[in-house]
């Protein structure tokens, strides 16, 4: 890291990887020349956001972090070590021109440096007590400089030989220890009867997608036994397995049976095993729809085993490895305490981990506030949003509920249907066994008026997450899209079954209560109806009416209306 001149950060390995944003770059420099390398979030969110309140300047904070490791990628825990109350560089793994010059004067020369030197050359934040501090240092600097040019002998800058890194293990021969805060999962081979060459695949076509859905949500670690000769290091940390799992299929002709089983380590006890029949033709039609099912469904019981396994203590916040399970949970069960509890979740995992999941999250919980009259929308708060999912975009993540809950928040919360279509798009082709990708997708079809696109979308988010404790926001999306085809009495089934399951949730009261309307049954129409104004009592106004149902096309709004004033509502 060089402050001596314009501020740059280099590795061996990756060449210059200097932070693109001034604020990143300037809290890196504020713990370089800091005591101990270590700093408060308090004292440098007093530093870098003086004139923000202190929410403000802990957003702002949490937002820069997130762009060092955005920026940083893989080198962040080799650079920074981050926890809730303060934030420190790694003295063992970094070189610094300022620490060096420090330790050994005699490195001015090799340095080609002169009183001229401008500490941070070019750094200019606007804000009046970072000025102050920089001020400070460069008069602390310039002063040393001129006491050093006048003891340091002088070496031509074209001798110029910069001092090695001290760590004698380089980054790029180190190996990550095994990270307990992870779950750690082994795959073991698969057990394959009577298969040919059009359904051997099929095995691992499951177990990838499992491992796909899983580490979308959480950080897991996957160990692969499924090929003995992969490089023995990739099993580095495999000591950690608390679970293996292995999926057997066999095949009798056109008949097909999938299990997947799920034992626990070290024993290799059997914990459970679930399994499908099918025909040969079934399993590879409609997308191999029928495939993507048994991914979900076995993806959904396996988080909720692992993570009650795991469990917390009475009262604890649960362990980073559940932190977005929990939070999404938390969203949908629809009052303020919830809603601010999952922030909270959030924001503390967004301290600790680089993950895109916590800050795309952050932001889908703005959609509750706005559609499900959950909590308030703070001053501001929908600008910080935006830049929010900006931030996050910037990474061009690669994860489908990354995807899908930014692309929800652009279309529902902003009305940028555009490029809410891209995301949405995005995270579909990415991974089209996720159940809460397909729900974001019909929604946004809705919105948008295409009605059969959206049917179609969500009945299959209700297929694929048959077992997933969000059932009933899918079941609620195709009771959406089902009164809109006028599949009037899909759309009472589905509206029922989500309010069974969720009784509070605005956005099934409101489409079923239409549905009734419809379908003129005025007395279920107002028994639903009621209930809905006890949750939302601001939806009897006209105006906020349509505000709730946010569509874009009139004609589809229209449609939606008239199932109320049918029955006077």
């Amino acid at each position: 890291m060089y402050l001596l001149g314009p501020f740059a950060l280099t590795d061996t390995r990756f060449g210059r990887i200097t932070p693109k944003g001034q604020k990143a770059q300037g809290l890196l420099a504020l713990l370089a020349l800091a005591p101990r390398n270590e700093r408060t979030r308090v004292w440098l969110r007093d530093r870098l956001w003086s004139g923000s309140n202190q929410k403000r300047a802990a957003t702002n904070l949490r937002q820069t972090v997130f762009e060092l490791k955005r920026d940083l990628g893989e080198l962040i825990d080799d650079i920074l070590v981050i926890d809730s109350k303060t934030i420190s560089l790694r003295a063992d793994t970094l070189w610094v021109d300022a620490w060096a010059l420090d330790d050994t004067p005699g490195l001015y020369g090799k340095l080609a440096l002169n009183p001229d030197t401008q500490l941070l050359e070019g750094m200019d934040i606007a804000d009046e007590e970072f000025e102050d501090w920089l001020r400070t240092e460069r008069t602390l600097w310039t002063d040393k400089l001129t006491r050093m040019a006048e003891t340091s002998p002088r070496t031509p800058a074209s001798g110029l030989a910069l001092p090695a890194r001290p760590d004698p293990q380089p980054l790029l021969q180190r190996m990550a220890p095994p990270n307990p805060s992870k779950l750690c999962i082994g795959y073991l081979p698969s057990i394959q009867h009577g298969c040919d060459d059009s359904t051997m695949y099929l095995a691992d076509f499951i177990l990838e997608g499992i491992a796909r859905n899983l580490k979308e949500l959480e950080p897991v670690n996957i160990y692969d036994f499924r090929n003995a000769t992969l490089p023995s290091d990739t099993l580095t940390g495999a000591v950690e397995v608390e679970y293996y799992v292995r999926l057997r299929t066999l095949q009798i002709g056109e008949a097909m049976t999938f299990t997947f089983f799920l034992y626990r380590a070290p024993n290799m006890i059997l914990e459970w095993s679930q399994s499908i029949q099918a025909q040969r033709r079934d399993v590879i039609e409609d997308d191999f729809g029928l495939m993507h099912g048994f991914i979900s469904q076995n993806v959904d019981r396996l988080a909720r085993f692992l993570f009650e396994r795991r469990g917390t203590p009475g009262g604890q916040p649960p362990p980073p490895q559940q932190v977005a399970y929990t939070a999404l949970n938390l969203m949908f069960r629809l009052d303020d305490n919830a809603l601010d509890n999952a922030q909270t979740l959030l924001d503390a995992a967004q301290d600790i981990s680089p993950d895109p999941i916590y800050p795309a999250l952050k932001c889908y919980g703005l959609s509750f506030k706005l559609g499900e009259n959950v909590g308030q929308l703070a001053s501001g708060e929908a600008e910080e949003t935006r830049a929010l999912v900006r931030e996050v975009l910037q990474g061009n993540p690669f994860n489908s509920i990354t995807l899908a809950s930014l692309g929800h928040v652009l279309g529902y919360g902003f009305g940028d249907h555009a490029a809410a279509a891209t995301l949405l798009n995005r995270a579909v082709e990415l991974n089209p066994t996720q159940a809460f990708v397909w729900d974001h997708y019909a929604l946004h079809k809705l919105y948008t008026g295409e009605i059969d696109a959206a049917y179609d979308a969500a009945r299959r988010a209700v297929r694929l997450g048959a077992y997933s404790p969000l059932r009933f926001g899918f079941d609620t999306t195709l009771c959406m899209t089902a009164m809109l085809k006028g599949e009037l009495g899909q759309a009472v089934t589905s509206g029922r079954a989500a309010l069974t399951r969720q009784p509070r949730f605005s956005a099934a009261m409101r489409y079923l209560t239409a549905t009734y309307g419809l379908q003129n049954r005025p007395e279920e129409a107002r028994g639903i109806y009621d209930r809905l104004l006890i949750e939302d009592p601001d939806f009897s106004d006209p105006e906020i009416r349509r505000k709730r149902f946010r569509v874009l096309h009139r004609e589809t709004e229209d449609q939606i209306l008239r199932g109320l004033n049918v029955c006077g509502l």
